[in-house]
């Protein structure tokens, strides 16, 4: 499984996407994706929140690490590949809401934990590419 959250720590990685995964059962392997040259297309894809760490975050207004993409597999697509100015956008910003939200929902239904079939960066967002429902 891959992590994938937007790098906010001061320095050389700022505002890029990091990619995380485990290596020999530790998570110790980094990369760093400069959104203005690349996006990151996700599949099987799950938004993760841990909410009493977002908790704290959205109290004190202080950023901390809290939430990210979990996806299966993922792979690097030139920005252009994809019109993604029309997919729905998925909003996650602790300090604001200590949830992930969708950009059409206005905060009424909490996110966490929600799957999707695929996922696509935009710049620092991230939007709905492909979502089945299974019902």
């Amino acid at each position: 499984m891959f992590r994938v959250r937007f790098h906010l720590q001061r320095g050389e990685h700022y505002l890029h996407w990091q990619i995380s995964w485990n290596h020999n059962g530790r998570r110790t392997s980094y990369m760093y994706v400069n959104p203005a040259e690349s996006n990151i297309e996700m599949f099987n894809c799950k938004l993760v929140n841990k909410k009493n760490a977002a908790n704290r975050v959205h109290a004190a207004g202080k950023k901390d690490v809290c939430g990210w993409v979990e996806c299966e597999t993922l792979r690097m697509i030139e920005p252009e590949r994809y019109p993604v100015d029309s997919l729905e956008q998925l909003r996650y910003n602790p300090i604001v809401d200590p949830s992930w939200r969708r950009e059409e929902d206005e905060g009424d239904f909490d996110w966490d934990n929600y799957t999707f079939d695929s996922l696509v960066t935009d710049g620092n967002k991230v939007r709905v590419l492909e979502e089945k429902c299974y019902a």
